[in-house]
Protein backbone atom coordinates (compact mmCIF):
# COMPACT_ATOMS: atom_id res chain seq x y z
CA UNK A 1 0.00 0.00 0.00
CA UNK A 2 2.85 2.18 0.65
CA UNK A 3 4.69 1.55 -2.73
CA UNK A 4 0.67 2.69 -4.21
CA UNK A 5 0.91 5.95 -2.23
CA UNK A 6 4.63 6.52 -3.16
CA UNK A 7 3.85 5.85 -7.01
CA UNK A 8 0.62 7.98 -6.99
CA UNK A 9 2.20 10.67 -5.68
CA UNK A 10 4.88 10.70 -8.06
CA UNK A 11 2.43 10.32 -10.53
CA UNK A 12 0.79 13.55 -9.90
CA UNK A 13 4.25 15.83 -9.02
CA UNK A 14 5.60 14.62 -12.92
CA UNK A 15 2.05 16.06 -14.50
CA UNK A 16 1.97 18.94 -12.46
CA UNK A 17 5.92 19.87 -13.25
CA UNK A 18 4.88 19.39 -16.91
CA UNK A 19 1.66 21.94 -16.61
CA UNK A 20 1.32 23.16 -13.23
CA UNK A 21 -0.09 26.33 -14.24
CA UNK A 22 -3.03 24.02 -15.72
CA UNK A 23 -3.57 21.64 -12.74
CA UNK A 24 -6.58 21.97 -10.36
CA UNK A 25 -6.47 20.27 -7.62
CA UNK A 26 -9.83 18.95 -5.29
CA UNK A 27 -12.27 17.26 -2.69
CA UNK A 28 -15.70 16.32 -2.66
CA UNK A 29 -18.34 14.38 -0.14
CA UNK A 30 -20.66 11.73 -1.53
CA UNK A 31 -23.77 10.29 -0.50
CA UNK A 32 -23.71 6.74 -1.92
CA UNK A 33 -26.53 3.93 -2.45
CA UNK A 34 -24.82 0.93 -2.34
CA UNK A 35 -25.94 -2.79 -2.69
CA UNK A 36 -24.36 -6.30 -4.27
CA UNK A 37 -27.58 -7.26 -6.20
CA UNK A 38 -28.00 -11.31 -6.44
CA UNK A 39 -25.78 -12.30 -3.65
CA UNK A 40 -25.26 -15.86 -3.81
CA UNK A 41 -24.74 -16.48 -0.75
CA UNK A 42 -27.55 -14.39 1.19
CA UNK A 43 -30.16 -15.67 -1.54
CA UNK A 44 -29.40 -19.04 -0.54
CA UNK A 45 -30.66 -18.15 2.83
CA UNK A 46 -34.14 -17.14 1.05
CA UNK A 47 -32.89 -13.63 1.62
CA UNK A 48 -31.85 -10.68 -0.76
CA UNK A 49 -29.84 -7.33 -0.28
CA UNK A 50 -31.56 -3.86 -0.88
CA UNK A 51 -29.45 -0.68 -1.64
CA UNK A 52 -28.50 1.10 1.91
CA UNK A 53 -27.03 5.03 1.89
CA UNK A 54 -23.26 5.59 2.85
CA UNK A 55 -20.97 8.24 2.93
CA UNK A 56 -17.59 8.42 0.80
CA UNK A 57 -14.56 11.69 0.25
CA UNK A 58 -12.38 11.77 -2.51
CA UNK A 59 -9.50 13.81 -3.35
CA UNK A 60 -8.52 14.57 -7.09
CA UNK A 61 -6.77 16.47 -9.42
CA UNK A 62 -7.69 17.74 -12.85
CA UNK A 63 -4.74 17.61 -15.26
CA UNK A 64 -5.93 19.29 -18.96
CA UNK A 65 -5.63 17.48 -22.17
CA UNK A 66 -7.08 19.57 -24.33
CA UNK A 67 -10.03 22.41 -23.95
CA UNK A 68 -12.37 19.99 -23.40
CA UNK A 69 -10.48 16.78 -22.24
CA UNK A 70 -9.34 16.05 -19.00
CA UNK A 71 -7.55 13.60 -16.88
CA UNK A 72 -9.22 13.23 -13.23
CA UNK A 73 -6.94 10.30 -11.30
CA UNK A 74 -9.07 10.70 -7.54
CA UNK A 75 -8.22 8.65 -3.96
CA UNK A 76 -11.39 8.44 -2.27
CA UNK A 77 -12.84 6.61 0.50
CA UNK A 78 -15.94 4.92 0.07
CA UNK A 79 -18.00 1.92 1.77
CA UNK A 80 -20.06 -0.90 -0.32
CA UNK A 81 -21.77 -3.60 0.99
CA UNK A 82 -25.90 -3.95 1.30
CA UNK A 83 -28.60 -4.23 3.87
CA UNK A 84 -31.80 -7.16 4.80
CA UNK A 85 -34.03 -5.21 5.78
CA UNK A 86 -35.79 -8.01 7.79
CA UNK A 87 -34.01 -10.84 9.04
CA UNK A 88 -35.45 -14.56 8.11
CA UNK A 89 -35.08 -16.24 11.66
CA UNK A 90 -36.80 -19.17 11.20
CA UNK A 91 -40.43 -20.55 11.66
CA UNK A 92 -42.91 -19.28 14.67
CA UNK A 93 -44.15 -16.20 16.00
CA UNK A 94 -41.18 -14.84 18.22
CA UNK A 95 -38.95 -15.69 15.43
CA UNK A 96 -41.38 -13.85 12.88
CA UNK A 97 -41.76 -10.80 15.27
CA UNK A 98 -38.00 -10.65 16.11
CA UNK A 99 -37.07 -11.01 12.52
CA UNK A 100 -38.79 -8.59 11.31
CA UNK A 101 -38.11 -5.66 13.73
CA UNK A 102 -34.94 -6.19 12.98
CA UNK A 103 -31.69 -5.57 10.24
CA UNK A 104 -28.57 -6.45 8.83
CA UNK A 105 -25.72 -4.23 6.92
CA UNK A 106 -22.43 -5.87 5.31
CA UNK A 107 -19.78 -3.24 5.30
CA UNK A 108 -16.63 -3.46 3.51
CA UNK A 109 -14.52 -0.29 3.19
CA UNK A 110 -12.54 0.60 0.44
CA UNK A 111 -10.01 2.90 -1.25
CA UNK A 112 -10.41 3.67 -4.28
CA UNK A 113 -8.57 5.10 -7.44
CA UNK A 114 -10.41 5.99 -9.86
CA UNK A 115 -8.93 6.62 -13.46
CA UNK A 116 -11.27 9.18 -15.43
CA UNK A 117 -11.64 11.11 -18.14
CA UNK A 118 -13.56 14.02 -18.16
CA UNK A 119 -15.15 15.77 -21.05
CA UNK A 120 -16.29 18.95 -20.91
CA UNK A 121 -19.55 20.59 -23.92
CA UNK A 122 -18.44 24.00 -22.87
CA UNK A 123 -15.39 26.19 -22.12
CA UNK A 124 -16.94 28.96 -21.31
CA UNK A 125 -16.22 30.68 -17.96
CA UNK A 126 -19.84 30.94 -17.05
CA UNK A 127 -20.29 27.34 -16.48
CA UNK A 128 -20.28 23.39 -18.05
CA UNK A 129 -21.95 20.27 -17.79
CA UNK A 130 -19.58 17.74 -18.59
CA UNK A 131 -18.95 13.45 -18.71
CA UNK A 132 -16.93 11.15 -16.84
CA UNK A 133 -15.73 7.29 -17.73
CA UNK A 134 -12.96 5.27 -16.72
CA UNK A 135 -11.53 2.48 -15.10
CA UNK A 136 -11.14 2.17 -11.10
CA UNK A 137 -9.76 -0.14 -8.62
CA UNK A 138 -10.37 -0.32 -5.38
CA UNK A 139 -8.05 -1.88 -1.91
CA UNK A 140 -10.38 -2.95 0.77
CA UNK A 141 -9.18 -1.37 3.74
CA UNK A 142 -11.80 -2.73 6.07
CA UNK A 143 -15.12 -4.78 6.89
CA UNK A 144 -17.85 -5.09 9.28
CA UNK A 145 -21.38 -7.13 9.85
CA UNK A 146 -23.96 -5.02 11.94
CA UNK A 147 -27.80 -5.80 13.37
CA UNK A 148 -30.06 -3.37 14.40
CA UNK A 149 -33.35 -4.12 16.34
CA UNK A 150 -35.51 -0.71 15.66
CA UNK A 151 -32.82 1.25 16.10
CA UNK A 152 -31.98 1.16 19.55
CA UNK A 153 -29.53 -1.84 19.35
CA UNK A 154 -26.07 -1.74 17.28
CA UNK A 155 -24.23 -4.73 16.99
CA UNK A 156 -20.82 -4.69 15.25
CA UNK A 157 -18.78 -7.51 14.57
CA UNK A 158 -16.09 -9.27 12.11
CA UNK A 159 -17.88 -11.81 9.93
CA UNK A 160 -15.18 -13.88 8.21
CA UNK A 161 -16.15 -14.16 4.81
CA UNK A 162 -13.93 -15.04 1.67
CA UNK A 163 -13.19 -11.46 1.23
CA UNK A 164 -11.14 -10.07 -1.89
CA UNK A 165 -8.43 -8.05 -1.45
CA UNK A 166 -8.90 -5.81 -4.21
CA UNK A 167 -12.06 -4.72 -6.45
CA UNK A 168 -11.89 -4.02 -9.87
CA UNK A 169 -15.04 -1.75 -11.70
CA UNK A 170 -15.80 1.15 -13.92
CA UNK A 171 -17.05 4.45 -13.24
CA UNK A 172 -19.83 6.39 -15.53
CA UNK A 173 -21.46 10.01 -14.79
CA UNK A 174 -22.34 13.54 -15.56
CA UNK A 175 -22.63 16.70 -13.29
CA UNK A 176 -21.67 20.64 -13.68
CA UNK A 177 -19.39 22.61 -13.33
CA UNK A 178 -19.84 26.21 -12.19
CA UNK A 179 -17.32 29.74 -10.65
CA UNK A 180 -17.70 29.79 -6.71
CA UNK A 181 -15.43 33.09 -5.76
CA UNK A 182 -12.00 34.14 -7.64
CA UNK A 183 -10.68 31.34 -9.40
CA UNK A 184 -12.62 28.62 -6.89
CA UNK A 185 -15.07 26.07 -8.67
CA UNK A 186 -17.47 24.46 -7.32
CA UNK A 187 -19.62 21.20 -9.07
CA UNK A 188 -22.15 18.37 -8.21
CA UNK A 189 -22.02 15.22 -9.85
CA UNK A 190 -23.68 11.48 -10.26
CA UNK A 191 -22.27 8.34 -11.06
CA UNK A 192 -22.39 5.30 -11.01
CA UNK A 193 -20.15 2.27 -9.85
CA UNK A 194 -20.25 -1.21 -11.25
CA UNK A 195 -17.51 -3.89 -9.85
CA UNK A 196 -16.17 -6.42 -12.61
CA UNK A 197 -14.90 -8.37 -9.90
CA UNK A 198 -16.51 -10.31 -6.82
CA UNK A 199 -16.50 -8.68 -3.49
CA UNK A 200 -16.50 -11.69 -1.91
CA UNK A 201 -14.77 -15.08 -3.01
CA UNK A 202 -16.83 -18.70 -3.18
CA UNK A 203 -17.17 -19.86 0.44
CA UNK A 204 -16.72 -23.56 0.59
CA UNK A 205 -18.65 -25.03 -2.28
CA UNK A 206 -20.71 -22.47 -2.72
CA UNK A 207 -19.79 -20.81 -5.62
CA UNK A 208 -20.91 -16.71 -4.60
CA UNK A 209 -21.53 -14.01 -6.96
CA UNK A 210 -20.61 -10.24 -5.14
CA UNK A 211 -20.06 -8.10 -7.68
CA UNK A 212 -21.25 -4.29 -6.18
CA UNK A 213 -22.93 -1.71 -7.45
CA UNK A 214 -23.07 1.51 -6.34
CA UNK A 215 -24.81 5.22 -7.01
CA UNK A 216 -22.72 8.19 -6.05
CA UNK A 217 -24.16 11.88 -5.33
CA UNK A 218 -21.62 14.42 -5.12
CA UNK A 219 -20.20 18.16 -4.43
CA UNK A 220 -16.89 19.19 -4.61
CA UNK A 221 -14.61 22.48 -4.77
CA UNK A 222 -11.72 22.73 -7.03
CA UNK A 223 -8.98 25.00 -7.71
CA UNK A 224 -5.95 25.58 -9.50
CA UNK A 225 -2.31 24.88 -8.38
CA UNK A 226 0.64 27.69 -7.44
CA UNK A 227 -2.36 30.18 -8.35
Amino acid sequence: MKIFFKTAVLVVLSFHLATAQDIRLGVKGSLNLTNIPNFTAVEALGQDFKYMATGGAALFAEIPLDQNFTFRPEVAYNRRGGKIDRLNLGGGTIGSIIGGLTNARLNIDYLDVPLLLQYKFSTAATGSAYVIAGPSVGFKVGSSMSNSLLGLMDLKYDLNLNYKDVDFGGVVGLGYEMPVRGKVKGFVEATYRHSFTNAIGDIGILRVDSKTSNFGFSVGLSMPVGK
